[in-house]
C-alpha cells in the first residue's frame, strides 16, 4: 500500500468512526481530540507529509505540528478514553 492509499484510508477510518461523510472531513477536525487522533495515526502509518498537514489542518508551521503531535501523545498515555478511541480506530484501519 502506497502513501496516499494509506493517507486515504486513515481518513476514511476517522470519518466512519464519527459517522461522519468523508466530504464534511474539514468539520471533523475542527476538534482538537480529533486533530490529534489523525496525526497520530498518520505518525504511526508514516504518512506525515508536513507540508499536506499544514495546509490541511491550518497550521502556521512545521514546528506547531511537531508540538501538536507531542500533545496528542502525551494524552494518549495519560487519557483512557482517548487511547480506547485511538485503539478502536486502529482496529478498524486493520480490518
Amino acid at each position: 500500500m502506497n502513501y496516499k492509499d494509506r493517507y486515504i484510508n486513515i481518513l476514511r477510518g476517522i470519518s466512519l468512526y464519527y459517522g461522519m461523510d468523508e466530504n464534511n472531513f474539514i468539520q471533523l477536525l475542527k476538534d482538537k481530540e480529533k486533530r490529534y487522533l489523525l496525526l497520530l495515526l498518520l505518525k504511526k502509518y508514516k504518512c506525515m507529509d508536513k507540508d499536506n498537514i499544514m495546509d490541511v489542518l491550518n497550521y502556521k508551521s512545521k514546528k506547531s505540528i511537531l508540538c501538536n503531535i507531542k500533545r496528542a501523545e502525551d494524552k494518549l498515555l495519560i487519557n483512557t478514553e482517548f487511547r480506547e478511541k485511538f485503539f478502536e480506530i486502529e482496529e478498524n484501519l486493520l480490518k
